[in-house]
């Protein structure tokens, strides 16, 4: 548990830099790509092709994945291999805007990746590479830890977005506080994937436009069969709703928002976005317990003495606090003999914190009815009977 304190510290003081136009960029992706790049920009170098190449090592696989024991081949193979999982990293892909020159760019964002020896490496399109590296204007730093936590890629691309606009509108103002941001509803939902060109001419030519008829887009869309989350009452339910909620809840800024309305009829999103105070920010990151790994961690620790349910059964008593059990275990095995019974000896051990007890008269030996200072006025049978209550 210090382990994972100090690591999720570690975590909390990393940022990387995402270019603006990358952050803006229409198109779709996975919140895994999102989250491996993030992952992957704390070490990155651009080889002999120009192209980034990004490499993770398996202990922050493991921690992205939450996997503390065994093969990350599986992980790795799933991303990678769209046969085994509908979606992998190299469905990142980007429209880019030209305005300037009057045309829009499509890239595939991850071209190739390699895993050997617990190590990921990724290499990006090198059509990206000045978006990526060597930023001096026009990016925006953003916090890992905040990546990490998000887990709808929706929620993600919000974060992005939103830090990026607020940050420059703070830049411009000069002022501090509450931000308002403005997108046409169907602009929106081309910045999260939600709407793509879909191989249509006439949609990809409407968006080199320098002011695109997004009605137009959006009539276009629907005959390409893009028609997901097209009534605003469901995109507000399955996407605004849980994604401002994941964002108020995990990052360092808080989100509200409101429809802007032409009559009846919902025609764009107004944000209200600012960033946390410091403490608020703190709470907020703090990772809730995830129980999964420290029941794998327990498991590890104690399988020669307990079966799988028993240890259940005492990371639920502790309210699995690792740090405690451990104390515990470490105890318990102190003793120079075997004792009766196990279970009991760890509960009443967690339950009265016996091992922060330096005069307790409950050790120095591992015969748990032998256990006590010999004095003429214990009665053993019942000091027995009370320990295996407990």
């Amino acid at each position: 548990m210090q382990k994972e304190k100090r690591d999720q510290l570690i975590v909390s003081k990393k940022t990387y830099k995402k270019s603006n136009e990358l952050i803006n960029a229409m198109g779709k992706g996975t919140a895994l790509s999102q989250k491996l790049f993030a992952i992957g920009m704390q070490n990155i170098k651009v080889d002999e092709t120009n192209n980034v190449v990004a490499t993770i090592y398996g202990t922050e696989l493991r921690k992205m994945f939450k996997s503390s024991s065994g093969s990350l081949y599986e992980h790795i193979e799933a991303l990678c291999d769209r046969q085994i999982k509908g979606s992998t990293i190299f469905d990142w892909n980007l429209l880019m805007k030209d305005k300037e020159n009057g045309k829009i760019e499509a890239h595939q964002v991850v071209t190739d990746a390699s895993f050997k020896n617990g190590t990921l490496t990724l290499r990006y399109n090198n059509s990206l590479t000045d978006k990526i590296v060597n930023l001096q204007k026009d990016y925006t730093v953003l916090s890992l830890a905040d990546t990490l936590s998000l887990k709808s890629v929706y929620s993600l691309r919000l974060y992005e977005m939103l830090k990026s606009a607020y940050d420059y509108q703070r830049a411009i103002s000069k002022m501090q506080g509450e931000m308002v941001l403005e997108y046409k509803l169907t602009e929106l939902k081309l910045e999260l994937g939600i709407i793509n060109s879909g191989g249509s001419k006439e949609i990809k030519a409407e968006l080199e436009k320098e002011y695109p008829d997004y009605d137009r887009i959006d009539e276009l869309a629907e005959k390409t069969g893009q028609t997901k989350y097209k009534e605003y009452k469901i995109f507000n339910r399955n996407v605004l709703s849980k994604a401002k909620e994941e964002l108020n809840q995990k990052t360092s800024i808080q989100v509200d928002y409101e429809p802007i309305k032409n009559g009846r009829k919902t025609e764009g999103i107004r944000f209200f976005v600012t960033k946390k105070d410091a403490e608020v920010a703190k709470a907020s990151n703090e990772a809730p317990i995830n129980k999964d790994e420290i029941l794998d961690d327990l498991i590890d620790l104690m399988h020669d003495d307990f079966k799988l349910r028993e240890i259940r059964e005492l990371a639920e008593l502790a309210e699995y606090d690792f740090d405690k059990i451990k104390k515990a275990y470490e105890y318990m095995n102190s003793y120079t003999k075997p004792i009766d019974v196990p279970i009991a000896f760890m509960k009443d051990c967690i339950k009265n914190e016996y091992y922060n007890n330096k005069t307790t008269k409950f050790r120095a030996k591992k015969n748990t009815f032998n256990d006590f200072e010999q004095r003429g006025d214990y009665n053993f049978e019942e000091l027995e009977k009370q320990l295996l209550d407990n």
